[in-house]
């Protein structure tokens, strides 16, 4: 199980550059002319391919002179070239495939997905309809397929890009990245979230909308928009097909192809030169700087066609540089809507320093209009003002008569300033005592420390008893109290005391108060298992929010929502994480994006994205709260460490064990600072100790697990206290400590019984699978291999469960079956573990776990005397060992010597 919150780094490889062309024409030679020699199978053409493409873009004597320094290299390989160059000489005389052939992808399986039937294409690709086709749950996806012809360097670099930055966005108007990786053939592909329905031109035009409903369809775009901008990234290329609008009127933003970084000047630094001339900006069109009020001006030319039916400057226009041309040269015929006109006009200024700077911005007049208050884009006067007054309490001033109307011209702004003014003071007034309370709550937190130690539950006692006598009279201010006091003691784990304080904090709060208490007794029910009930005080909130509405609250309610979904049954995990999304959509539009409770959404969002199966967006979630901690100075806090322990479980779901080792390491120094009596959590303990078991460094495992061991023993809990000696006698086993082992289990025997134990989701924690250990390490295979059979049987393997906890069992079954020349029973096995940590198809090429079954496949091959898929299987061993374990793990030793030797017969 995980810590509540979580973050950390990644670490992205280089790859040296080869020297001179002869050098790189040799290495391909030398590694296709020794590798697969006599063997055309994939592996064999993914060698030749290379050289196959350099030679055909030479010219006939460029061709002569580069095969002729092959030859002196590997002349076998320069016939092979030869022999493909004639052949397809002959094709071309022959007129071979001159007549298109009628080719379809449809059926093609690429990770989890297959492509159904194709949505669309264009120059860098096709995007296809596909369904998830791998067992775990059904689902629809839309899959970007990059041109084969376009895997040039840039083109491969742009793909790589999309699928970057579509990782950064994590917002419910932004169709969402699911999984990317390579196709058989090579081809790189993107899964996105596939979106139903129509441009948003389309949608409007079809469903009749007013005005008003089109601005609301804006305002949508303009909130994705300014999330993509808050993560520094520019889309550049917004255009109604690029933005549909679902059957319930909600907005989804499609292909960040060609979207831009931006530096910390809001100026880009990547990304090519790409644009649609009908919804492009001036700047981009003379190859100036491109910010955000690129994007700004599309949305401009976006909402000018929604309201007129006309484009503002390209009318007339028949080809893309007339286009282009116009753009420059005309002035968009102003809108006769009033306010909307005006605001029309700011977002599509020729310059983009008078254009509104931010989505933000340009959304908040279009806020302001709607409920008829002054907008920005216009300069302010007391009749302009008087107007909107007006029109805002128009009941009001039409029952006060033609006669009261001059004097309300002349004090409507003062009556407005007034109450503005009033109600600032107001919101001041409060804002000022809850920042009191709360300083003073921290004051009495600290204040309490002296000569004499104190628990923490002796200072939040202490401090609470103050409080609560001291704003008694004062109920609003007295629920703000009582609301963090229960927090404080949720910390504790006191669920009772959090209980009794939200139920009086309910008691005695005001209306604008109650839907934040309703949301925190969500959350308390959520902790005591009561689902049923909290999706009732849940939906309760809802109603109370609809009725007033508060953004703050809002933001909390969800979150609440969403943990709520991500444990209360399974397969919710995807609404969770969308709730969760939205809460952080709320917190960007308030510009308050460093805050705790800011750090706690993007925790809950990497959380739920982790129990959604989205492993690489829940890491960079991760990223981003780790980014926020260090930016707010807490990167040293215990939040900080959290996080990154966090992030590492999630590594490991991924196979990524190397880096998921250093990450818990630097948990635990961290924590072992903050507390000088040296006893350090549970979690984070077995964490580390099974992690570098995996690594390995079995002095490491052996160390952490007897201090979890030890500290569970005093504790007396029973569940950790056996979880620590299952491992603790893996790793004595693995050191060859067999005495200390035997002790170890003898302590172990009496807990294995425990029903908690046998629950848990990292390992099959069966003493018959120490026994076989122990057997297998005094040379007693046989009964080693029973012991694990046995196991396996007893947890319903045999029976057709297929769960992770299965995992080592299956690789040391495979291992045993393999050396009992029984090639059959161990292919099963290592197919079967490599299906249960296969996550994306990333895992393939980046994941220890996947290359340890591979591993387990290739020796099993090799038993069974098939070299050619050995061969193919220790390579990807070998591939993934060395990016998931480190290269100086032992099995990725194990798997490049065996390499070598496969590759020498």
């Amino acid at each position: 199980a995980k810590a509540d919150t979580s973050a950390v780094w990644q670490r992205k490889p280089t790859r040296p550059r080869s020297g001179s062309e002869s050098r790189h024409v040799r290495g391909l030679a030398a590694k296709a002319d020794t590798s697969y020699r006599g063997v055309m199978d994939h592996d064999r053409w993914r060698a030749l391919e290379p050289l196959l493409d350099r030679v055909l873009d030479l010219s006939d004597e460029e061709r002569d002179t580069w095969l002729s320094d092959l030859r002196q290299s590997s002349p076998g390989l320069a016939d092979e070239i030869v022999s493909f160059l004639s052949g397809e000489a002959d094709a071309d005389r022959s007129g071979f495939l001159t007549e298109p052939l009628d080719v379809t992808l449809e059926g093609l399986v690429l990770g989890s997905y297959t492509l159904a039937r194709e949505l669309g294409h264009g120059g860098m690709g096709s995007v296809w309809l596909a369904r998830r086709t791998d067992g775990r749950f059904e689902g629809l996806a839309a899959v970007k397929l990059l041109n084969l012809a376009r895997l040039s360097p840039s083109g491969q670099a742009r793909f790589r890009r999309e699928g970057s930055v579509l990782a950064r966005l994590t917002h419910p108007g932004i169709a969402r990245l699911l999984d990317a990786g390579v196709s058989p053939a090579g081809q790189p592909y993107l899964v996105l979230e596939y979106v139903d329905g129509q441009p948003i031109d389309a949608y409007a035009t079809g469903h009749n909308l007013t005005m008003a409903q089109r601005l609301e369809l804006v305002l949508q775009v303009l909130g994705a928009i300014g999330h993509a901008h808050a993560n520094l990234i520019v889309h550049r290329d917004l255009k109604p097909s690029n933005i549909l609008v679902t059957a319930d009127g909600t907005v989804k933003l499609l292909d960040f192809g060609i979207a831009k970084l931006l530096n910390a000047k809001g100026v880009t630094i990547e990304g090519s030169r790409v644009l649609t001339p009908e919804y492009a900006a001036p700047e981009q069109a003379t190859g100036e700087a491109v910010t955000t009020a690129t994007d700004v001006y599309a949305v401009g030319v976006l909402l000018y066609e929604l309201l007129s039916g006309r484009h503002p400057t390209a009318e007339g226009c028949e080809t893309p540089i007339d286009t282009l041309r116009a753009l420059n040269e005309r002035q968009p015929t102003p809108l006769p809507l009033g306010d909307v006109g005006t605001i029309v006009d700011k977002a599509l200024r020729k310059d983009p320093r008078e254009r509104y700077q931010t989505a933000a911005a340009f959304a908040d007049d279009l806020r302001h209009y709607l409920r008829q208050e002054p907008i920005s884009a216009r300069r302010s006067s007391l009749r302009y003002r008087a107007r909107k007054f007006v029109r805002r309490n128009r009941t009001a001033v039409a029952a006060a008569g033609a006669t009261a109307l001059a004097l309300i011209a002349a004090t409507v702004f003062s009556i407005a300033q007034m109450q503005n003014a009033k109600r600032q003071r107001d919101a001041a007034v409060f804002a000022s005592q809850r920042a009191d309370a709360q300083i003073e709550f921290q004051s009495l937190l600290m204040s309490q420390l002296g000569d004499t130690p104190l628990t923490m539950r002796e200072i939040v006692d202490r401090s609470r008893a103050v409080l609560e006598r001291q704003y008694a009279g004062d109920p609003r201010i007295l629920t703000t109290i009582l609301v963090q006091l229960s927090d404080r003691y949720s910390d504790l784990g006191d669920d009772k005391v959090r209980g009794a304080l939200l139920a009086r904090a309910e008691s005695i709060a005001t209306a604008d108060q109650m839907a934040e208490v309703r949301c925190r007794q969500v959350d308390l029910l959520r902790s005591r298992g009561r689902y049923d009930d909290a999706w009732r005080v849940a939906t309760a909130a809802d109603s109370l929010l609809r009725m007033r509405p508060d953004p703050e609250s809002r933001a909390l309610c969800l979150a609440m929502r969403g943990n709520l979904l991500t444990e209360w049954t399974h397969g919710r995990a995807d609404a969770a994480a969308d709730d969760v999304r939205l809460a952080i959509g709320i917190r960007d539009s308030l510009g308050k994006r460093s805050d705790a409770f800011y750090i706690d959404l993007l925790s809950s969002l990497a959380g739920t994205l982790d129990e959604a199966h989205q492993y690489r967006q829940a890491i960079d979630a991760y990223h981003r709260a780790s980014a926020v901690l260090d930016s707010s100075g807490r990167g040293t806090t215990m939040t900080a460490a959290i996080n990154e322990h966090d992030m590492a479980i999630t590594l490991i779901r991924l196979g990524e064990t190397a880096e998921a080792e250093r990450a818990l390491h630097d948990v635990l120094v961290r924590i072992r600072r903050s507390d000088p009596t040296g006893r350090l959590p549970s979690q984070p303990l077995i964490h580390y100790a099974h992690t570098a078991m995996v690594q390995g460094d079995l002095d490491s495992a052996t160390k952490y697990f007897a201090m979890l061991a030890a500290q569970a023993a005093a504790d007396t809990d029973r569940y950790w206290q056996g979880r620590a000696l299952f491992g603790l006698a893996e790793a004595q086993i693995g050191r060859g400590a067999i005495d200390d082992a035997r002790r170890t289990m003898a302590r172990f025997l009496p807990l294995s019984a425990s029903p908690s134990l046998t629950k848990t989701d990292d390992e099959i924690t069966d003493y018959r699978l120490l026994d076989g250990r122990m057997a297998f390490a005094t040379g007693h295979r046989a009964e080693a291999q029973q012991d694990v059979t046995d196991a396996l049987r007893s947890a319903g393997y045999f029976d057709g469960k297929r769960r992770g906890i299965f995992y080592s069992s299956l690789i040391f079954a495979g291992d045993l079956a393999v050396d009992a020349g029984q090639t059959a029973d161990a292919l099963r096995y290592a197919a079967d573990a490599r299906a249960l940590v296969t996550r994306d198809s990333l895992t393939e090429t980046r994941s220890a776990f996947v290359g340890e079954a591979r591993l387990v496949e290739a020796r099993a091959l090799l038993a069974r005397g098939d070299t050619a898929a050995a061969r193919t299987a220790i390579s990807r061993a070998v591939t993934a060992l060395k990016t998931g374990a480190g290269e100086q793990h032992p099995l990725t030793k194990q798997a490049s010597a065996l390499q070598q030797r496969v590759m020498q017969q």
